[in-house]
């Protein structure tokens, strides 16, 4: 009874001195980066470093927080990517924190996958993939579209993706503007600029941008057919 009270009190103590260390290192870090918003901050198993996640960025810190190391990082004993492992479980929990009131959504009748698509307007291969989107919707997959305008904010494809997200049918809008239809300018309090944020976060760099309910990302226009052998597959593995 003693030794297991010992034990326990052992664990506490080691947890209150962990905790004690992330805090310190905290500090330390938000001393030397004043600009910089830590959203997280864990030790890295047993390498001695550090995990801080800075707006959807990964970067590793010395225990310390003298020095700072960005790349992947690799276990050779597992030979496992660990950033890009963390990078997906990221993605993967602020697909499920997403509104879906922001999103234009094509559902089949009978959805058996959820694919969520950083989409531009004028993207060729972003035009290609909406006109086969009665494919996915065939192969049972969910498209969630949320808005990336390439050019950035306050670019032309910008106020062409605001004017999608704020018409009255949003689904008609977007096949039409897809279809390279030019709409008639409009504007209301819309998600664009938010969504756009959101991708950046998430990594996208180019469009369409397809994110699996696991969060991994498939960067560009897949086949309908081949997007479903994809899903079930990456289904079977989460």
């Amino acid at each position: 009874m003693l030794k297991q009270y010992f034990i326990s009190l052992a664990l506490l103590w080691g947890g209150l001195a962990h905790a004690a260390d992330l805090d310190k290192l905290k500090q330390q870090l938000e001393k030397s980066l004043p600009e910089v918003k830590i959203d997280s901050l864990q030790e890295v198993d047993n390498t001695g470093l550090y995990e801080a996640v800075v707006n959807g960025e990964i970067i590793y810190f010395s225990a310390d927080g003298r020095y700072a190391l960005q790349g992947e990082l690799v276990s050779l004993e597992s030979r496992t990517n660990l950033t890009e492992q963390r990078k997906v479980s990221l993605r993967k929990d602020m697909l499920n924190t997403l509104d879906e009131k922001d999103m234009i959504i094509f559902e089949p009748e009978k959805p058996e996958h959820t694919l969520t698509v950083f989409t531009d307007i004028d993207c060729v291969y972003c035009r290609k993939m909406h006109s086969e989107i009665e494919q996915y919707k065939e192969q049972g997959i969910r498209i969630r579209y949320m808005a990336y305008p390439r050019g950035g904010i306050d670019s032309e494809s910008y106020d062409d993706a605001v004017t999608v997200w704020c018409a009255d049918d949003r689904h008609e809008a977007m096949t039409r503007a897809k279809q390279g239809e030019e709409l008639a300018a409009k504007t209301c309090d819309n998600p664009v600029k938010a969504e756009f944020n959101i991708g950046r976060k998430m990594g996208v760099q180019g469009t369409p941008a397809l994110f699996m309910e696991s969060g991994q990302m498939l960067p560009g226009y897949v086949p309908a057919e081949r997007l479903r052998q994809i899903l079930d597959q990456n289904s079977g593995q989460s």
